[in-house]
C-alpha cells in the first residue's frame, strides 16, 4: 500500500501504467493534486507521496537532497515498489519531479528501477561537482525527458547543456528541451499565497510552455511506460 499522499486512479478497470509523482519543497499542495489528475486523465495511476510526512523531517529530506542519498531515496523506491503491486498497475513505473522533486526523480531515474523519468526545472550539479556528479546519478539510467525554462533564475541553461551531454555521455535515451521565454516553475498554477510567493521571485506560469511539455512527457511515457523496459530476471 503507497503512503500518504495523493493518488489518482484512471477510468476503467486496468491495468495501468504508473508514475510516482515527487512534489517541490512545498510539498503536496493543490498544484501536485492537479499534476497527479492529469496524468490519471491519460491512463496512468498516479501517486505523490508526502516525503514530509510519517515523521520524516525537512532536514532529513533536505539532507537526501544534498546528498543524491538517503531515506528519500529509500521512501521513493518503497512507492515505486507499493505502485507495481497493485492489481491495477502493469507493473511498469516512472517517476516525475519539480524543482527540488526534479533532482529526486533524476537521480532515482539513475538507479535502475524505473522505467521512465521526467524532470522538470531540476535543481542540477554545478560547478565541481560534474560531470563527477551526474556520472554517479546515472549509474544504471532509464530514458528521461527533461523541461526547463530559458529564464530560470535557479537552474541555468549552462547546466540544463551540461545535462544533456551527461545523458549523451551515458547512452541514455533522452529528450531535453529549454523554453527560452519560460521561468522556474512554468508548469505550475499556484494560487493564493503560494502564487503572490511564486510572482515575487520570478515565477510565473507558462500557459504555452506546460501545454507542449504535457505534450512530450505523456508521448514520452506512451512510448517508454507502456511498452517498459525490461528488468534483471524479467522475461519481460
Amino acid at each position: 500500500m503507497a503512503h500518504p499522499g495523493c493518488t489518482a486512479v484512471p477510468d476503467g478497470a486496468g491495468p495501468h501504467p504508473a508514475v510516482v509523482v515527487v512534489h517541490d519543497a512545498f510539498g503536496v499542495s493543490a498544484d501536485t493534486r492537479r499534476v497527479c489528475q492529469v496524468l490519471a486523465e491519460h491512463g496512468y495511476l498516479a501517486h505523490a507521496p508526502s516525503l514530509y510526512q510519517r515523521g520524516r523531517c525537512l532536514r532529513q529530506v533536505f539532507r537526501s537532497f544534498l546528498d543524491d542519498a538517503g531515506p528519500t531515496y529509500q521512501r521513493l523506491q518503497q512507492e515505486r515498489a507499493a505502485l507495481a503491486a497493485r492489481e491495477d498497475c502493469t507493473g511498469a513505473v516512472g517517476v516525475m519531479g519539480f524543482c527540488m522533486g526534479g533532482r529526486f526523480a533524476l537521480v532515482a531515474s539513475g538507479a535502475g528501477t524505473f522505467d521512465a523519468g521526467a524532470v522538470n526545472y531540476a535543481v542540477l550539479p554545478s560547478g565541481r561537482q560534474e560531470p563527477e556528479a551526474l556520472d554517479r546519478m546515472l549509474s544504471d539510467p532509464c530514458p528521461v525527458i527533461g523541461s526547463f525554462g530559458g529564464r530560470d533564475r535557479v537552474v541555468k541553461v549552462e547546466e540544463v547543456d551540461k545535462l544533456r551531454l551527461g545523458l549523451e555521455r551515458r547512452h541514455v535515451p533522452h529528450e531535453v528541451t529549454v523554453y527560452p521565454e519560460a521561468t522556474h516553475s512554468f508548469l505550475s498554477e499556484m494560487t493564493g499565497p503560494l502564487g503572490v510567493l511564486f510572482r515575487v521571485q520570478g515565477m510565473r506560469p507558462d500557459p504555452a510552455a506546460a501545454a507542449d511539455a504535457w505534450r512530450r512527457v505523456l508521448a514520452f511515457f506512451d512510448e517508454h511506460l507502456r511498452t517498459p523496459r525490461p528488468q534483471p530476471g524479467s522475461t519481460r
